[in-house]
């Protein structure tokens, strides 16, 4: 058999085609997740977003999240002194999205959120609370469960 310039045409033609089609199944396996659901009304208010976080850069000692292995719980320790009166703590994984939960904070200086059933991994937590006296914070971190 002759090898010529047209049988190298089809051939290179047949291997882009078999190429694409798999690529494309293969992308289509996963689905499409961002890590943020409202990414854009968050991208809208990040200006106040911004005025919480230089509000915390200012604390002389930032909240603590800690994961407690043996107590199966995340604990966050705000800054001595200081009792959060609103807020919210939302933990997520930009792994999945099935497991992001949100928890509400009331008048507490210590919380303590139980992490039973969580998938091990990287986990990001935002903190956003309010203090007794208007000011709003935001915080946010990583912790490894």
């Amino acid at each position: 058999m002759k090898f010529n310039w047209g049988t190298g045409i089809v051939i290179f033609f047949i291997f882009f085609a078999v190429s694409m089609i798999s690529l494309v199944v293969a992308t289509t396996r996963y689905p499409p997740q961002l890590v943020q659901k409202d990414y854009y009304s968050l991208d809208i208010n990040y200006q106040v977003r911004l005025d919480k976080k230089q509000n915390t850069a200012t604390l002389t000692v930032p909240p603590k999240v800690q994961f407690d292995a043996s107590a199966k719980k995340i604990q966050v320790e705000f800054p001595e002194g200081m009792t959060a009166q609103t807020g919210t703590i939302k933990c997520f994984r930009s792994a999945t999205t099935r497991e992001d939960f949100l928890s509400k904070i009331e008048n507490t200086s210590l919380l303590e959120i139980p992490a039973e059933g969580l998938t091990a991994g990287r986990w990001h937590v935002e903190l956003d609370w309010e203090t007794a006296d208007g000011k709003k914070y935001f915080w946010e971190t990583a912790i490894v469960l």
